[in-house]
């Protein structure tokens, strides 16, 4: 595109300025004074210079699959779901532990119900103990009339009874105690295995995100990464979209900053070198209803990348940031743009087209038409772009320049004088 387009505006300027000397065949160029500026054209694409990223959550719960996504430059309200995941690692899991909770909560009530079982049976046994204690000492009455045997029977039974009762309450402690014990860890496990649950739970719901804001939702790409698989080379990541599978914490979305805008664009490396900040740049929208709007360049990117190109040409390119001076509501990110950049300005100079200057004898000469001859000039050029160059020296202005190199027929015969020490080349023609 930057090729057509210097070669349209050269055609067009050679056809204004160019004249035919008695059809010698030599097209002229009429040298006058104007303003030089060297300008590139480059395609890029708009963007937000500034973007609010949406996240996905965070924890170490396995994959995560997009099975819903907000489309690319779609307007969405505060609340609005913008983006669904799925976690069949999260969701197994999850499940696993209400089953576990709900095994924990039933052997729980087993556990206090055989407990109260067994403390009930103890404290009857008690009971027992007891009734039967008061029974012995009852019968204490009839040792004062019992024979010695019968005396210490009775003696021995009161002693049984006793020693029977003092059992069953150690008994009855211990299994109080151990029944509590057992019923505490229940309790801190289901205390345990609950919280995970609810975090697991937060998890669950926080894979279905909300806008937190209202405006424009753009979608994003991930890092790609290469790797070797049973089945060969493959690769990951890229533009995220539905069934796309997130390995990183990337953004899934992004809120781009519609008040401030950006061109990001792509140069090659002739045209990187002549690029610095803050030069101007005219920027067309085509897909904005063919706005055109100016701006100036940001930054430049130290590191390019080679992109392959027509055929087996590899070229470099570089990236440069344009910032916009004012943004249009019709201007999305996302759009293509044409940038013009002005490289280079000089006002009311002299300038030729590069093709007209010519190397002779070590030096650099343009050819002046002078009735039926070609007058080569030594000049000296300062700045110089792909189409023309400027003069510093040796022109006035209102010289017609030869466009090709004339045959030598055609050019002034040269005439060496001497002044002095220095010698001086003067170009005369008949």
């Amino acid at each position: 595109m930057k090729v057509l387009l210097y070669l349209l505006f050269l055609s067009v300027l050679l056809l204004v300025s160019c004249n035919s000397k008695k059809d010698n065949g030599i097209l002229t160029y009429h040298l006058v004074k104007s303003d030089y500026i060297e300008k590139t054209g480059v395609a890029g694409t708009v963007q937000a210079a500034v973007n609010y990223p949406v996240m996905p959550p965070r924890g170490m719960f396995g994959q995560r699959t997009v099975i819903k996504l907000a489309a690319d430059g779609a307007y969405v309200k505060m609340g609005d779901t913008i983006c669904i995941l799925n976690a069949p690692e999260l969701e197994s899991n999850y499940r696993e532990l209400i089953t576990s909770i709900e095994t924990l909560e039933a052997g729980l009530k087993k556990t206090e119900a055989d407990n109260k079982l067994n403390v009930a049976l103890l404290e009857a046994l008690l009971a027992t103990s007891e009734a039967q204690l008061k029974i012995s000492s009852l019968d204490s009455l009839r040792m004062k009339f019992a024979t010695t045997v019968q005396a210490k029977l009775l003696g021995l039974e009161m002693k049984r009874t006793l020693i029977e009762k003092q059992k069953t309450e150690k008994k009855l402690a211990a299994t109080k105690m151990i029944g509590e014990s057992e019923i505490r860890q229940i309790n801190a496990r289901l205390t345990q295995e609950r919280t995970k649950a609810q975090a697991m739970a937060e998890q669950l719901n926080s894979m279905t995100i909300i806008a937190q804001r209202d405006g424009m939702v753009m979608r994003t790409e991930s890092p790609v990464f290469s790797f070797i698989g049973p089945s060969g080379l493959g690769t990951i990541g890229g533009p995220i979209k539905e069934g796309s599978v997130l390995f990183l914490d990337t953004p899934v979305l992004q809120f781009p900053d519609l008040g401030k805008m950006q061109v990001s664009a792509e140069v090659g490396e002739a045209e990187f070198k002549k690029i610095e900040k803050g030069q101007q740049v005219f920027i067309t929208v085509d897909a904005a209803g063919k706005l055109i709007t100016t701006g100036r360049i940001n930054r430049k990117s130290l590191i390019g990348h080679t992109a392959q190109k027509y055929s087996d040409l590899k070229v470099k390119f570089y990236e440069v940031i344009i910032d916009i001076d004012s943004c249009h509501s019709k201007m999305k990110p996302g759009l293509s743009a044409y940038c013009d950049i002005t490289l280079q300005v000089a006002q009311d100079t002299l300038f030729v087209p590069t093709l007209s200057i010519f190397e002779r004898d070590s030096a650099r000469v343009v050819y002046i038409a002078e009735k039926e001859k070609y007058t080569p000039v030594k000049v000296e050029t300062g700045l110089s772009g792909s189409s023309f160059t400027i003069i510093t020296s040796g022109l006035k202005g209102g010289e017609y320049i030869a466009l090709s190199e004339p045959p030598n027929s055609l050019i002034s015969r040269v005439k060496k004088e001497r002044s002095g020490s220095d010698t001086v080349k003067t170009y005369n023609h008949k």
